[in-house]
């Protein structure tokens, strides 16, 4: 049986009856497969995770948090031997897409300060009153942020990036740092929540709220880690002066609600700060520069340079020469260098056309694409949506519920983003794309608008789009 077969039946044993409508949402990074769910006046969320433990993990802390009154979604019913669980569903925009999503004079403004503050805030409250009570027997893979959990990080910066990256150190020394790095953090006591991935992308924002999701991953730690993850995103580009009222914020709530010295918690901080952002780098380096995923390598750039000034800064308050001189090597490196063409700007033209009209692509800088989406299912084959175009939430709908067309244009997608590399390297900043059905009112039209609403979300792109067949 397959996913999606298996995702509708669980929840026709739950309901009693068979979702009216079923859409695959797009797929992360993780093994974990989400769908959206519509039966009459209900809409859910329905996941399967091939991990049991992270599943008892996520379905545990969620339950648990509810009864704290914290914002995480609602679990409705879980099936372990299904490794199904259904929630709440949160709606399609975290943090990260709502700040790419506004313009660049509102995207730091002052609503989002507030929103960041609001965002602290609510981390102190799952830190400190989600711990109490909390069966630490879930976490998987670790109880707590341990020598063994500090060391895996260290020595995947190490391995993932400093050497694929080409940095030279010397092996001893950089041992001799990362000793005195864990201790030090160690130092700083493990007795609160920590979220672990406590990042942008794991942040909902519905009704202009923040909520929470993805703490499988948690367990006991420091609250210093949490706080750096959020403001030091590399891929959300944060500016200096929300960083450090956000981080201030926190440790004044934190300090306020554990009644412990605000100057002993931070002391700690610009530590917890530089093995986050080893930890990133070491994920950034294994997907990008060992996988070739060009969306992880476009993140080396910023977390390097963050890196570097939280080095340079003595915000860390212990002396790491040997960490801090191959870091300040990275950018030296040709492979770094390479990289750098990675942050310019590029604009992505897309276009929906007729093929009943014909069509010629702008080949002009070099660039250009084009989809033939004449294989999808055609609307026009509806009565109630032939007069309707790829604008309208009826046919929106329509394509959002058929696993082959967003496949297509998570396809689709991929091409373009993968093709950005190559292009930054080559100096063409700006990118065409044409998606073609026979009439170019819906299968085009639609494709061009899922195509990009993802990749608007890239840091360092910049997407229009244009109907060419609705334009009168």
């Amino acid at each position: 049986m397959d996913i999606r077969t298996a995702v509708e039946k669980a929840f026709e044993r739950w309901k009693g009856s068979s979702p009216e409508i079923i859409t695959r949402l797009p797929q992360s990074g993780s093994d974990r497969v989400y769908f959206r769910l519509i039966c009459r006046e209900d809409q859910v969320i329905g996941a399967y995770n091939p991990s049991r433990e992270e599943n008892e993990a996520f379905v545990g802390f969620s339950n648990h948090f509810r009864s704290k009154g914290l914002p995480v979604p609602e679990i409705y019913v879980y099936y372990p031997e299904d490794k199904i669980y259904f929630l709440e569903d949160l709606g399609d925009t975290n943090l990260f897409t709502w700040l790419a999503r506004r313009s660049d004079e509102e995207r730091f403004n002052r609503e989002t300060e507030n929103l960041f503050l609001t965002v602290a805030g609510d981390l102190v409250r799952i830190q400190t009153e989600g711990i109490r009570g909390l069966d630490l027997s879930l976490c998987y893979p670790h109880r707590s942020f341990d020598r063994q959990s500090i060391v895996w990080d260290m020595n995947y910066y190490k391995y993932m990036f400093l050497k694929l990256i080409g940095a030279p150190f010397n092996e001893t020394r950089l041992e001799r740092d990362f000793e005195i790095l864990t201790r030090y953090l160690l130092d700083a006591g493990q007795e609160y929540f920590l979220f672990r991935d406590f990042q942008t992308a794991n942040i909902m924002i519905r009704d202009g709220k923040p909520w929470y999701i993805d703490y499988q991953g948690g367990r006991l730690g420091a609250p210093q880690y949490d706080i750096a993850s959020l403001v030091y995103d590399a891929k959300a580009y944060i500016p200096e002066k929300i960083r450090k009222t956000t981080i201030n914020r926190h440790l004044d709530l934190f300090a306020a609600a554990t009644g412990r010295p605000r100057e002993s918690l931070e002391m700690y901080q610009g530590a917890f700060t530089l093995i986050r952002l080893m930890q990133a780098l070491g994920a950034f380096g294994f997907r990008g520069l060992h996988e070739n995923k060009p969306t992880f390598n476009e993140s080396i750039v910023p977390a390097v340079e963050l890196m570097n000034e939280l080095l340079e800064s003595g915000d860390v308050r212990i002396d790491l020469p040997e960490l801090k001189k191959a870091s300040l090597a990275v950018p030296l490196q040709r492979k770094y260098r390479i990289l750098e063409h990675y942050q310019d700007m590029v604009t992505i033209h897309l276009e929906s056309f007729a093929y009943v009209r014909g069509k010629s692509v702008s080949y002009d800088n070099g660039s250009g694409f084009v989809f033939d989406c004449r294989g999808l299912r055609n609307p026009v084959t509806v009565a109630e949506l032939s007069e309707l175009t790829g604008l309208d939430p009826e046919v929106i709908e329509f394509f959002n519920n058929d696993d082959e067309a967003v496949a297509f244009a998570g396809d689709c997608t991929n091409i373009i983003r993968n093709s950005l590399p190559m292009m930054r390297r080559k100096g063409i900043v700006d990118i065409h794309a044409a998606f073609g059905c026979v009439g170019g009112h819906h299968r085009s039209v639609w494709s061009a608008e899922r195509v990009a609403l993802m990749l608007s979300a890239m840091p360092g792109v910049e997407v229009s789009v244009k109907h060419t067949a609705l334009e009168k």
